[in-house]
């Protein structure tokens, strides 16, 4: 006769007090996960880290721009390069600073300005087109777009625009909307105007009161392949971390292209065109 005690078995409630144990800690595991994912890489949605999809597109290089909303989200995989992009300028004195900065160490950004602080140094413009660098769209008030009517988006298009071409005679073709905050609504304007959107994947936090230090570490932390690093142009703590980010990014071998530059090394190359604003 076997005397072994009986192992009582487990009920229904204890199994599934379990069960929702292991789909909690699950959850919380892989929503961390998500939300790193996100931090180190704005280009890559939340949503996508765990769609298979996703992977299968970027596998075939369809990560990086979406030619239904002409928008840039990361340079090609396989080149050693990175997109410098300054935004909100041009600013006195820290604009002045960092044209300097760049001419010494002769590399060429891509700066996203602000139509009505074009209007108070228009000669910062002036040099940046001198000195070789990209100038793009980032609305005439530096407003959210996604709050505005569709005419509003527009003309805070068009009119940026317009104040460039007074100062230069040139056009623009890329925009970055402010914040880069956009939907389907501004999307579909800036399609009309025939203008490339260009989005980020490494950017500083440098318009929050950061040091120096925090700048560069956080740069040199998210850097690779095909970067676009945002920083902006009206802050001392940026002036002072240009020089050392740039340093020890061409110590790793990387190359400076302009945002036109990286469109063009793309596994399938894209070439903006100049939009002519309607002048007033």
């Amino acid at each position: 006769m076997d005397n072994k005690p009986e192992v009582p078995k487990p009920t229904k409630s204890r199994s599934r007090q379990k069960l929702l144990t292991i789909l909690f800690l699950a959850t919380v595991v892989l929503g961390g996960i998500a939300f790193w994912w996100r931090d180190i890489n704005s280009a890559v949605a939340t949503d996508d880290v765990f769609n298979p999809m996703y992977w299968y597109r970027r596998a075939k290089g369809e990560d990086l721009y979406d030619p239904e909303t002409l928008r840039l989200f990361h340079g090609n995989h396989l080149r050693k390069e990175i997109a410098l992009t300054i935004d909100d300028g041009p600013h006195t004195p820290t604009g002045d600073q960092l044209l300097d900065i760049l001419k010494s160490e002769k590399i060429k950004a891509t700066f996203f300005v602000v139509g009505k602080k074009m209007k108070q140094r228009p000669d910062l413009i002036k040099r940046m087109v001198a000195e070789g660098h990209e100038v793009a769209n980032h609305t005439q008030d530096h407003l959210r777009l996604p709050s505005l009517l569709d005419r509003q988006v527009r003309d805070e298009i068009n009119n940026c625009d317009i104040n460039f071409n007074r100062i230069t005679g040139l056009h623009f073709s890329l925009m970055r909307p402010p914040g880069v905050q956009y939907n389907d609504k501004v999307l579909a304007v800036t399609k009309s105007m025939n203008y490339q959107v260009i989005t980020w994947t490494c950017a500083a936090k440098d318009f929050e009161d950061v040091t120096p230090d925090y700048i560069v570490n956080r740069i040199l932390s998210k850097v690779e392949n095909g970067s676009i690093i945002l920083l902006h142009d009206d802050r001392p703590s940026t002036v002072t971390a240009l020089p050392r980010i740039i340093a020890a990014l061409k110590r790793e071998g990387y190359q400076f292209v302009t945002v036109t530059e990286m469109l063009a090394h793309l596994p399938k190359p894209v070439i903006p065109t100049k939009v002519v604003a309607n002048s007033r």
